[in-house]
């Protein structure tokens, strides 16, 4: 009896929290039976379950283009380096074969300095002043 008097005056003292949870466990019931209502229920949670794998769909492309972008920057990178590394091969070979060039013209012009002048200035493409050779 003592029990059911302590039960009883906690209740009056604590009837929001009593109405709070029956009306809880009653729309959980009505919610989670069979009927419109579950069918609304597992519609949003097909939608939901629908988007986040759609989500994963679309973190896994974004994924797959950084790698590909990636992929793509390390591949253009590397023929950058390919092309400077010949680029610098002919260039040096291109300085050589002027060097020869120029040597050549040296011995054919035998000291003489406005053919000297001439056929450099042709070589190199730089004018030189007539009056700058003699």
């Amino acid at each position: 009896m003592i029990f059911l008097s302590k039960a009883w005056a906690w209740i009056k003292k604590s009837w929001k929290l009593v109405i709070g949870l029956i009306v809880g466990f009653l729309a959980a019931f009505f919610t989670l039976r069979e009927g419109p209502v579950s069918e609304g229920f597992k519609a949003l949670m097909k939608i939901r379950k629908d988007e986040e794998e759609l989500e994963e769909k679309i973190e896994d492309e974004l994924a797959s283009q950084s790698e590909k972008e990636k992929r793509i920057d390390e591949e253009t990178q590397k023929r950058l380096a390919e092309i400077e590394q010949q680029f610098k091969e002919k260039n040096q070979k291109l300085e050589q074969d002027k060097k020869e060039e120029v040597k050549r013209i040296v011995r054919e012009t035998d000291g003489d300095p406005s053919e000297l002048a001439k056929r450099l200035s042709e070589l190199t493409g730089l004018s030189v002043a007539s009056n700058d050779v003699e």
